[in-house]
């Protein structure tokens, strides 16, 4: 017997599938789509959501932008949700999660080639680091039943929690098999890499 379906409350919902790392090529079309579906009068947007991570900009404006849409949102991970993803996915209203999904933590960083800095640059990175994973840690903090200790040392640990652990941690809201109802409309967004 399959399981029951997804709870639907809005009047027009619509799911969209998310596969792909977060940076500016994937972000803004993800925001671009979603808002033709709340333009066109979708009142729930269910996000199916497997990521690497990416870019921490990237992924507290798409935080932001799922926030503050005139729509319920509902995120699932679909697979594995990884660094900043786990901001991402914090934005729905309700969170869900395949028993077959993991999330993934760690700390902010930045990558050098060949590059020379100075002590003036050094600290502008630091603080950089440092704004960035507060910015992160409060979100957690104010989504899950994480304090900030618990969410350092998740970065620390570069950790991985299956899904029935994220439920314990407050990071999921449910851990179930996804079994969307017939009929609602999916999109599914393609990257050309």
């Amino acid at each position: 017997m399959p399981p029951e379906p997804i709870e639907i409350t809005g009047s027009r919902p619509v799911c969209v599938s998310f596969n792909a790392p977060i940076a500016p090529n994937t972000a803004s079309p993800l925001m671009g789509a979603v808002a033709q579906f709340v333009n066109g009068g979708h009142d729930e947007i269910h996000l199916l959501l497997s990521t690497p991570g990416g870019t921490v900009a990237d992924g507290i404006t798409l935080y932001n932008f799922l926030r503050a849409l005139p729509a319920r949102v509902v995120t699932y991970n679909m697979g594995s949700v990884n660094s900043i993803g786990n901001v991402i996915y914090q934005a729905g209203e309700k969170r869900l999660s395949a028993p077959a999904s993991s999330f993934m933590f760690h700390g902010v960083g930045f990558d050098i080639t060949n590059a020379r800095m100075e002590l003036k640059q050094l600290k502008e990175r630091v603080e950089g680091i440092k704004n960035d994973q507060s910015m992160i840690s409060d979100i957690m903090v104010r989504h899950t039943r994480l304090g900030a200790e618990d969410v350092d040392k998740l970065f620390l640990d570069m950790a991985f929690l299956n899904a029935q652990e994220a439920f314990q941690r407050g990071i999921a809201d449910e851990v179930r098999d996804i079994h969307l109802p017939k009929g609602l409309p999916v999109q599914q967004l393609i990257f050309q890499g």
